[in-house]
């Protein structure tokens, strides 16, 4: 459940960044395209970024699908600290696109 928590709140920040550029918000999987295209190549994010998610991405896919059954504790508390880098950056671009818009 932890897991989960974490990778929809990483899954909604990035859909809110890419809503505030105009975008429509994507499935879960297309997110690191879309980010890559309209967020890295632009210069907006770096690419460690889209790297962070594509992990979590793997982690919640194999969690789903019953590959891998336990997190450790430490393990969690990670992604926690990651998630939330990761939204800190997402609000920071939303930031800055409503910035840009005045």
């Amino acid at each position: 459940q932890a897991v989960e928590g974490v990778y929809w709140s990483m899954v909604d920040a990035a859909q809110a960044a890419l809503m505030s550029l105009g975008q429509l918000p994507p499935s879960p999987e297309k997110i690191p395209m879309m980010l890559t295209e309209h967020l890295v190549q632009t210069g907006k994010v770096k690419p460690e970024l889209v790297q962070t998610y594509k992990s979590m991405l793997s982690l919640h896919k194999s969690i789903s699908h019953n590959q891998s059954q336990q997190v450790r504790g430490a393990d969690i508390d990670l992604w926690q600290q990651r998630a939330e880098r990761f939204i800190l950056e997402m609000t920071r671009v939303i930031d800055n696109v409503i910035e840009e818009k005045k």
